[in-house]
């Protein structure tokens, strides 16, 4: 049998906010790791130069993400004090959760951070990453631990004869599903009323209308609220056709579509 461990902790950074005189240097500091597809906890303590933990309790600091290229900003979070369960003030430690979705837009690759105090004037100061006075340090993003998220297909096209709307072929990525693989749509209508129909094929890749066949249909009436419809299988190809009440004028913005 294999055994393996899991670890769960949260990154720690030391930000210094009082003088340096020389006396306990920080030679190292550990770069930090974010990884796509799940929440990345980090932990900031802050020392003065004699290693002791300061009174944060009443300021406030951000962390900033910087692309090392563009030098811009790309991701700012509010750190949240935490509560050390002293009676008297609450020492040293602050805490910020990078998420799922903080990481989606950034690529995989090496960031600069840093972390600096908001006074009550909108002013800044700086939070030192090292007894050398420097004030940033170095965030790697990585993939290919945990699944990346994958954007839903957006069908906005449809082709209208008469009053059917009808979208073209989409893949029902066969080989990645098993026989219960779940469908989701959420469809977006504009005071449609009438019956959406999800149609799909079972073989045929380049498929003509006598190899669909009715998965599972919706009603509407006068509808323009988001709803959302769900069917399961493993299919080819899946197709939307939206058949409009006659002598009504509404219609199908859009449908999303995750499989």
């Amino acid at each position: 049998m294999q055994t393996v461990s899991r670890y769960l902790l949260s990154q720690l950074v030391i930000a210094y906010v009082s003088g340096y005189h020389g006396r306990n240097s920080k030679v190292y500091d550990r770069r930090l790791t974010l990884h796509r597809g799940v929440s990345n906890p980090i932990t900031f303590t802050f020392k003065n130069e004699d290693q002791k933990a300061q009174d944060i309790t009443s300021k406030t600091y951000e962390f900033n993400l910087v692309d090392s290229e563009s030098k811009k900003s790309v991701l700012t979070k509010t750190l949240t004090i935490l509560d050390d369960g002293s009676t008297v003030s609450t020492k040293g430690d602050a805490s910020c959760t990078i998420t799922t979705g903080d990481l989606l837009d950034l690529d995989a690759k090496f960031y600069n951070f840093a972390v600096r105090e908001v006074k009550s004037d909108g002013s800044h100061e700086v939070a030192y990453s090292d007894t050398g006075y420097a004030a940033s340090g170095t965030v790697e993003i990585l993939d290919g631990a945990y699944p990346d998220f994958v954007a839903s297909t957006s069908v906005s096209a449809f082709t209208l004869s008469s009053d059917t709307f009808t979208s073209s072929a989409i893949s029902g990525k066969p080989g990645e599903n098993n026989n219960t693989a779940l469908h989701t749509i959420a469809i977006y209508p504009k005071n449609f009323s009438g019956t959406l129909t999800v149609q799909g094929t079972m073989v045929a890749t380049s498929p003509t209308d006598n190899d669909y066949f009715t998965i599972t249909t919706s009603s509407l009436s006068a509808a323009s609220d988001v709803s959302t419809l769900n069917f399961t299988g493993v299919f080819e190809n899946v197709r939307f056709k939206a058949v409009r009440t006659s002598g009504t004028t509404g219609r199908i913005d859009k449908i999303l579509y995750r499989h």
